[in-house]
């Protein structure tokens, strides 16, 4: 007999990014609509021996395997493009380093549906993910800017072609983050983009990532006029952190209000500020 009612199916699995959250939230309303729907059906539906198991992943005590993985997809009667949808969302979940993470999120914006429900979270992981997205955001406010995208890869450093000029112009302006001011002609619609104080998503770790590439790569190349790098080693107390981090964030936040006035810049800059610990935390030798 079919025990999972009809309003359990729009249920919409391409909206969630923690497979675990719609476990939760097909249980409830499965539940809900089958008073009798029970964890210990679930199992034997999907074919595992513990009765108990679909509540231990939910609850995160689990983790799903291949193996697991595809009983699950059976007991939730998921169809072929929802089963490829569900074992990347799984993986991505439960992925333990940002490159892991970033391949299966990779892989989640494959699916069509996910594109169609998405797009905006789509095109700012395309923005953070590429370097060159917020230096074209500055350089055409540039009065030096003709308006062409060759102009505009030809004075990136290091050059991009100028179809990937053109590609970055078109999601800038489907951002919201450029308009139209005429004649090849641009405005930002703010002044400002700053990716805040916390690295907290996959995107703005990518974008760091791509940053800390870019210097490395520019760095024996720009002249010591131009540059100005420094590294400091520092020995303190745990409890000084904190508040190091909030020096650093009020630094930027002043570095900030300094040239946000700025209507027609001649040169973009990328400012890094890094801090990192190089030690070990206490308890930890290995």
């Amino acid at each position: 007999m079919e025990w999972m009612p009809k309003a359990q199916k729009e249920l919409n699995l391409y909206a969630y990014r923690d497979y675990r959250r719609f476990l939760r939230d097909w249980y409830t309303r499965t539940k809900k609509a089958r008073g009798s729907f029970s964890f210990r059906a679930f199992s034997k539906r999907a074919g595992f021996k513990s009765p108990n198991f679909f509540k231990l992943v939910m609850d995160g005590e689990r983790n799903l395997t291949e193996e697991s993985l595809a009983k699950f997809v059976t007991g939730l009667r998921l169809n072929k493009q929802e089963q490829e949808f569900f074992r990347n969302l799984v993986f991505f979940t439960q992925a333990k380093t940002h490159d892991e993470k970033n391949l299966f999120y990779r892989r989640l914006l494959q699916s069509s549906e996910f594109s169609q429900l998405k797009t905006l979270e789509r095109d700012q992981y395309e923005f953070y993910s590429t370097w060159y997205h917020p230096v074209i955001r500055e350089l055409v406010t540039s009065p030096e800017f003709d308006g062409t995208f060759e102009w505009l890869a030809r004075k990136l450093h290091p050059p991009i072609l100028p179809e990937q000029a053109k590609k970055s112009i078109e999601l800038l302006e489907k951002l919201g983050m450029i308009k139209k001011a005429g004649a090849a002609r641009w405005q930002q619609t703010n002044p400002l983009l700053t990716t805040g104080p916390e690295v907290q998503s996959l995107t703005l770790m990518n974008y760091h990532q791509n940053l800390l590439g870019l210097a490395r790569e520019v760095l024996p190349l720009i002249p010591s006029s131009q540059r100005d790098i420094s590294a400091l080693t520092l020995g303190i107390s745990d409890d000084k952190i904190p508040m190091l981090k909030k020096k650093i964030q009020a630094f930027r936040q002043e570095i900030l209000k300094y040239v946000s006035l700025e209507k027609q810049p001649d040169t973009v800059v990328l400012l890094n500020i890094q801090m990192l610990p190089v030690t070990q935390a206490k308890g930890k030798t290995s």
